[in-house]
């Protein structure tokens, strides 16, 4: 039996150590990089010394670009894709929203952010980001921050009439930690009564699961996911975007949403980004990138608000 053991230890040691491997083994039961703790802390140093944004934006309905899981390796299509879409979209919102795993192994971060750069290097248009579980495997949470700075932060939208707010929370390794949840009540209860139309916080790992696709990376502990559903209801946060399990699902949880979406994976049946319009209401719409498989795809997702 010890024999077997050390078999299928040395095995796990030598797929974690393959520098172009998908599959960090270690990583993916006990994070390599920092913990949710030490991240929080860095992201917060980062947030004291340059602060929060505030995006104004001349229209008091306006759309969100958002995508998911791109996971990039050696192609980009659907980045490009989103990116041209986005750009030629003079209607939308100058800014978009990525929720995580945007490369998919170690050492692709360089190809990912020379196309996500034209977001950037467009006048006035920037991306905001939350930081996936394969974006911290192979310790790579030192990179992440080279380009992202930071994990946890907040901005606000100006409309000419209203002003919306978002929150972005760090959930790479499945778990928010107890200092980013202290964060997130103070913040909560110092913005909530400020009069903001919207609170929108958005996030990788999801808290609803209705497979075993992702195995034990798939969602937080029970008891973390109560106290989040609380936390978000109390203080009247409206939309709660998630990605992670690459297929779209909505739920109604104590006059929250949670929007999964879909993953822009190249390569991937199904993929798709979203389009969020924020308004007095707020509705999603889908737009399908790639090969589709019509027979494990639902353009309307029962219960959505559609734009």
């Amino acid at each position: 039996m010890k024999k077997i053991y050390f078999y299928i230890c040395a095995a796990l040691l030598c797929l974690s150590s393959c520098g172009e491997s998908n599959l960090d083994v270690i990583g993916m039961v006990y994070t390599r990089s920092e913990s949710s703790n030490e991240r929080f802390a860095q992201s917060m140093e980062y947030n004291r010394q340059h602060g929060y944004e505030t995006i104004n934006v001349d229209k008091d309905e306006y759309r969100v670009y958002i995508m998911s899981d791109i996971h990039i390796d050696f192609t980009t299509n659907n980045l490009d894709t989103f990116i041209d879409d986005y750009l030629s979209d003079h209607d939308a919102a100058p800014f978009c929203l990525s929720l995580g795993d945007i490369i998919n192994s170690v050492a692709h971060y360089d190809t990912c952010m020379a196309h996500i750069a034209r977001i950037w290097q467009n006048t006035g248009d920037t991306c905001f980001g939350t930081v996936g579980n394969h974006d911290i495997y192979f310790d790579q949470w030192k990179v992440y921050r080279e380009y992202w700075k930071t994990s946890t932060y907040w901005f606000e939208v100006k409309t000419p009439k209203s002003k919306d707010l978002y929150i972005c929370l760090d959930s790479s390794d499945g778990t928010f930690g107890t200092d980013q949840r202290k964060w997130l009540v103070s913040l909560l209860e110092e913005k909530w009564k400020q009069g903001y139309r919207h609170i929108i916080c958005f996030t990788h790992t999801h808290f609803f699961k209705i497979d075993a696709s992702q195995g034990h990376t798939s969602n937080f502990p029970l008891e973390e996911t109560y106290e989040f559903c609380d936390i978000f209801s109390r203080y009247g946060v409206d939309v709660v975007l998630q990605g992670h399990s690459h297929t779209r699902n909505f739920t109604a949880f104590n006059d929250v949403t949670y929007m999964r979406v879909d993953a822009l994976e190249d390569h991937y049946y199904n993929a798709a980004y979203t389009i969020m319009g924020v308004g007095s209401e707020i509705g999603f719409s889908f737009v399908s990138v790639g090969p589709q498989d019509p027979n494990k795809f639902d353009e309307r997702v029962p219960g959505v608000p559609h734009l």
